[in-house]
């Protein structure tokens, strides 16, 4: 886009959880100012909410896996955009701000990802949803 227009994007929203941390582009978005925003935070609601290594590491700090989640999205840098529909749920979404996860617990989340974790496949090239 900055070759064809000149401008670059504030935000570049991109599929990322523990299972497609999608570290590369986060460095590039960094490298150029740009925020990286991640849909599908909570990978769809898939198996990762059920993730044992993250358990543990949501017992140790007495939160929820999601909680866990979303805050070690926040400490990459990244904004998280999560669904819930519930407000109780919501409400456990926003209370990510009052704990820290240690160097060791990111190194621990970051090991989860696989070279292709997208959830179901979901590559924009090719994927459509509706």
């Amino acid at each position: 886009m900055e070759k064809e227009t000149g401008v670059l994007p504030v935000i570049n929203q991109v599929e990322l959880h523990p299972e497609f941390n999608q570290q590369k582009q986060r460095e590039f978005d960094r490298s150029k100012g740009i925020l990286t925003q991640a849909w599908s935070p909570l990978g769809r609601a898939s198996q990762i909410l059920q993730n044992e290594t993250i358990q543990k590491i949501a017992d140790k700090h007495h939160r929820s896996i999601a909680q866990v989640i979303l805050r070690w999205q926040v400490q990459l840098g990244v904004l998280p955009i999560p669904k819930a529909s519930h407000y109780l749920r919501q409400l456990d979404n926003f209370a990510i701000f009052d704990f820290e996860l240690s160097k060791e617990d990111m190194e621990i989340i970051n090991g989860l990802t696989k070279e292709n974790g997208r959830t179901n496949d979901q590559d924009p090239a090719v994927y459509e949803e509706f």
